[in-house]
């Protein structure tokens, strides 16, 4: 993904990605890029290193455009980078997050209240809106309101990479630049599909994922 970052031609996105590049953290996604345990990912076409490349860069816009500051910043990359390293299989599967959870100690060296709020939004990932809330609560974070935009955000950049499942519902994305990053999405899908993926991974039109 950095080589593409640096090298390719983003046609009518390259204002996008010039903006990007000028932005105060751009290192830090930089730093995630260069620092991720691609050992750890999850070995899949669906949820494997592209999806969480394409994550960590939509993570990243998402950031931007809500204007939050370094810490959140930072957060957001470690639970984008992590997130799915709990599953076992492609399907629908509540509990990944927690299984990816679990593992968030040993692969981003938190500890502490950072920790548990990562642990949270990873856990509070996979589950539905309507138990957001109460699943981050149950954590216990210092900042429950920190807890669940970490939370947010964490989904927003996860569901807009659902273009490559065909089924990306702008309607339930939580941020304003999420909304706005749709088109993106899909035009990122077709120029990073990852290794093995070409177009959309056959059979999981309308699947939950």
């Amino acid at each position: 993904m950095v080589r593409l970052l640096n090298q390719a031609d983003w046609g009518e996105d390259r204002g996008r990605i010039q903006r990007l590049k000028g932005w105060v953290y751009y290192p830090l996604l930089l730093e995630a890029y260069d620092t991720l345990q691609e050992e750890a990912l999850f070995p899949s076409a669906i949820h494997g290193p592209a999806h969480i490349h394409r994550v960590l860069l939509l993570s990243a816009l998402v950031c931007q455009g809500e204007g939050v500051g370094e810490r959140m910043v930072r957060q957001v990359f470690r639970a984008a980078s992590y997130h799915d390293v709990g599953r076992t299989f492609d399907g629908y599967d509540v509990d990944h997050g927690a299984r990816s959870a679990l593992r968030l100690a040993e692969l981003t060296g938190q500890t502490g209240e950072a920790l548990q709020e990562l642990q949270a939004a990873v856990t509070a990932h996979a589950r539905p809106d309507r138990e957001m809330e109460a699943v981050v609560a149950s954590f216990h974070p210092q900042n429950l309101p920190r807890a669940l935009e970490l939370t947010r955000l964490l989904k927003d950049a996860d569901n807009l990479d659902r273009v490559r499942l065909g089924d990306l519902d702008p309607r339930f994305l939580r941020h304003s630049s999420a909304k706005a990053l749709t088109g993106f999405a899909e035009r990122l899908f077709r120029r990073y599909p990852g290794e093995g993926s070409e177009g959309r991974p056959r059979g999981t039109k309308g699947q939950k994922i």
